[in-house]
């Protein structure tokens, strides 16, 4: 793609969230398009706090967008705790630029005072749906000449600065979506309310004007919005950055990721299933978005997706969140993960958090359960079971004997728990033994000594269990079991 930057031939993008809550995996995406684009072309990946929206603003919800940056190496050059040359970085603390802003435009007579009371705009909403229209406002405050209105503010009276939106279709072009055209025909918007906070809108041009932004990369959803941004650029004559709005994230090809779905958020990847990072960045780029020569069956590095990475490529599809096709890069991301920088950090951390009761393993044992998995397990790739799942085992001893007997009450357990602890050898001609002394045929031995060693049914075949554990902790198990027999 030949790049035509608005300033200097520099690449700058931002990634700018609000801090409503946990970060949603649309705002990952569009946080990593916008980095991988930087960081190929040599420009700045900014991070900017959309934070106007007082009443959905939510205590913690920045530290939570910077945790899950980090998470996925996704460091911004520039952001409230970077700062940076065009700070501050957070919406809240630039109140002076957006008042500066509109009243230009009312100076100009592209916007006006309103001082409609929130009674009789709500007298207009209820007129326009008796009538069946789409609400609009009246422009009553329009006419207002520009020295009764500056009277009105200065003897105290509360009032909104509103953009004139005349219905005009506007033209643009997307770098994904191409020639777009877009009927603009909405009420007199709201640019900056009376208590000295802008609209989304108004903030949004006037930063990214600032900030110096090269190329705005954001979700679908935004592209709606963009022909308003267009008027609001030439209102202010000012030229306004390439747009690149990301396809959507999508359930299945017909319904949307809903906010209430669990997956829809960022830490339910981490926390919650243990995936590596790497794992849900190589599921954001598959089916070729914007990576030359995209292979499916290739694990993709961080620095192989920004080598790789052309903004050209990106297309028109939707991607699907398909769990499959994550469980297949979770694995691969575990197989080429490295023990000591990556592995071993996250293990401990999540031992300590899930398990706060169990006894931190030292780093040799740790490494001895890595190998294990990676050369016996091929489908492992979420951490989460190390703690809460099927392979917990590796990090604790079975605490009840109510599953062993549940499962195998017409044995004498306890019998069967002191003649396997008296063998000096756990091979096949040993155990074949016992199994004929209690008239046990051998899966059955081998359910009793699996439920024994790590408290499921399932789990890895039992010979690599013997090898894994060895006969000192095969023993020791066994006789934690027996014990805990006992006590039933």
């Amino acid at each position: 793609m030949r790049l035509t930057p608005l300033f200097l031939d520099k690449v700058r993008v931002r990634f700018a969230p609000s801090p409503t809550g946990h970060l949603h995996i649309g705002g990952l995406r569009t946080a990593f398009f916008n980095y991988l684009f930087a960081k190929k072309h040599g420009g700045d990946f900014i991070l900017r706090i959309e934070d106007t929206d007082q009443a959905r603003y939510v205590d913690g919800a920045q530290e939570k967008i910077y945790d899950a940056l980090h998470a996925y190496r996704l460091q911004p050059d520039e952001g409230p705790r970077e700062g940076g040359s065009f700070g501050p970085y957070e919406q809240s603390k630039r109140l002076h630029h957006y008042e500066s802003a509109a009243r230009q435009l009312v100076e100009t007579g592209q916007a006006y005072r309103c001082f409609c009371t929130e009674e009789r705009l709500g007298l207009l909403r209820k007129d326009a749906a008796k009538r069946g229209d789409v609400p609009k406002y009246d422009r009553k405050c329009m006419h207002l000449d520009g020295e009764t209105a500056k009277s009105m503010e200065d003897n105290g009276e509360k009032f909104v600065i509103r953009f004139k939106l005349d219905k005009q279709v506007v033209n643009f072009q997307d770098e994904v979506f191409g020639s777009v055209s877009q009927c603009i025909d909405e009420s007199d918007p709201v640019l900056l309310k009376s208590d000295g906070f802008p609209t989304y809108h108004l903030a949004n041009v006037v930063d990214d004007r600032h900030m110096e932004i090269s190329h705005v990369i954001r979700g679908m959803e935004w592209l709606s919005s963009t022909g308003k941004h267009q008027i609001l650029y030439k209102s202010f004559n000012w030229t306004p950055p390439k747009f690149v709005h990301l396809s959507l994230i999508m359930r299945t090809a017909t319904k949307k990721l809903s906010k209430r779905d669990k997956d829809a958020f960022v830490a339910y990847y981490g926390d919650e299933l243990g995936i590596l990072p790497e794992a849900v960045l190589n599921l954001m780029i598959r089916n070729g978005s914007g990576i030359q020569n995209f292979d499916a069956d290739h694990f993709y590095s961080l620095h192989e997706m920004i080598d790789r990475f052309d903004l050209s490529l990106l297309g028109r599809r939707n991607l699907l969140l398909d769990s499959d096709v994550l469980e297949k890069y979770a694995r691969m991301a575990f197989q080429s993960s490295d023990f000591e920088a990556v592995l071993y950090p996250l293990i401990i951390d999540r031992l300590k958090r899930d398990c706060p009761g169990v006894q931190i393993p030292d780093k040799n044992y740790t490494r001895t359960v890595v190998e294990f998995l990676k050369s016996k397990e091929e489908k492992f790739g979420f951490l989460s079971s190390l703690t809460r799942g099927d392979f917990s085992w590796f990090f604790s001893r079975p605490e009840s004997s109510d599953f062993l007997r549940i499962s195998y009450p017409t044995f004498d357990l306890k019998a069967i728990l002191n003649e396997l602890l008296a063998l000096k050898t756990l091979k096949p001609e040993s155990l074949a033994g016992v199994a004929k002394r209690h008239r046990l045929q051998m899966p059955k031995l081998m359910g009793i000594i699996r439920v024994s060693l790590i408290g499921t049914k399932n789990g890895p075949p039992i010979s690599e269990l013997f090898e894994f554990f060895g006969l000192e902790e095969c023993q020791k198990r066994m006789e934690l079991m027996a014990s805990l027999l006992q006590k039933s």
